[in-house]
């Protein structure tokens, strides 16, 4: 997974735009407060079937809305167990969240991490999952505006514009911003209820 700048601050606008509801308390005295830090998630739902299965290929043909995608299957017992028109559903999950670097905190520049696992037994299934942190550097902000300036890790410079403006009361010029992007991928094997 390859990470462009342009691509990470977008994100970060991205989140600046939905606000910091996970971090706002029940209690309005602590809504001035600063949050930790602020996060966004989306999850995406597709329902489709199996189109075809190549044990000797090791790989599975979904379907959904019209479109193949042909996968990898390394679990035997997940080739094993499906077959051609069974039901299936795929779930995408991203969370972004942005924080601002603690003081003394070591964060590399840009960090990825992936991971694929297999149901082991039970219904098959399978979820891949990716982590990507990047540092990015708040160059200017204008509450009047309602936009930020920031600089990635290879030193391109970018303006957003926040669809929340309350957010960028929390940042200032020179601060450090921490940007993680969590996305997983779930495929799972489900009966679709009776309509």
């Amino acid at each position: 997974m390859a990470i462009r700048s342009g691509g990470v601050l977008a994100i970060l606008a991205f989140c600046l735009a939905f606000g910091n509801a996970t971090a706002q308390t029940s209690n309005p005295s602590a809504a001035a407060e600063e949050p930790e830090s602020i996060r966004s998630a989306t999850v995406l739902t597709i329902h489709g079937k199996i189109a075809a299965v190549d044990e000797s290929a090791k790989s599975v043909t979904l379907e959904a809305n019209g479109k193949r995608v042909t996968f990898k299957v390394d679990n035997p017992y997940n080739l094993k167990a499906v077959k051609a028109g069974d039901p299936v559903v795929v779930r995408y999950y991203e969370v972004v969240s942005v924080r601002k670097k603690k003081a003394e905190e070591q964060v590399p520049s840009v960090s990825l991490k992936e991971g694929i696992t297999t149901a082991r037994s039970g219904t098959p299934g399978a979820v891949a999952q990716q982590q990507a942190t990047v540092l990015v550097k708040v160059v200017e902000v204008d509450p009047a505006n309602g936009t930020i300036t920031l600089k990635g890790p290879d030193g391109s410079v970018e303006k957003v514009k926040a669809r929340d403006p309350r957010n960028l009361a929390h940042v200032k010029a020179g601060d450090e911003l921490v940007v993680t992007v969590s996305r997983a991928t779930a495929i799972a094997i489900e009966k679709e209820a009776a309509g």
